[in-house]
């Protein structure tokens, strides 16, 4: 299990992970109540649907393939489609690295 943390997520387009060049899909986003005042909802020029925003840091969480895995170090990639963000791993200061040894 991937577990890192996103600042400032949109929660209709969750940040995507590439596992060693493969798309292994969207990590899922452990979100608060609706009542929470970190939501903010974005209206955008030519575009029909109010867009929702988090403001804050959200917990993402991933569940990685074991066949996805190779011995040694992975490439791990976060894509997230718009916006600015940052993510965080909550355990260590260092930047996420995948190995397998």
């Amino acid at each position: 299990m991937l577990t890192f943390e996103v600042a400032n997520p949109r929660i209709d387009a969750p940040p995507q992970i590439y596992l060693n060049g493969q798309d292994i899909g969207p990590v899922s986003l452990a979100l608060p109540e609706l009542a929470d005042p970190g939501y903010r909802g974005e209206m955008e020029s030519l575009v029909r649907q109010m867009h929702f925003q988090y403001t804050g840091w959200l917990r993402a969480q991933k569940i990685v393939p074991v066949t996805n895995l190779k011995v040694g170090t992975n490439d791990l990639i976060i894509v997230n489609g718009t916006g600015s963000w940052a993510f965080r791993n909550p355990r260590y200061a260092d930047p996420i690295k995948v190995s397998l040894g």
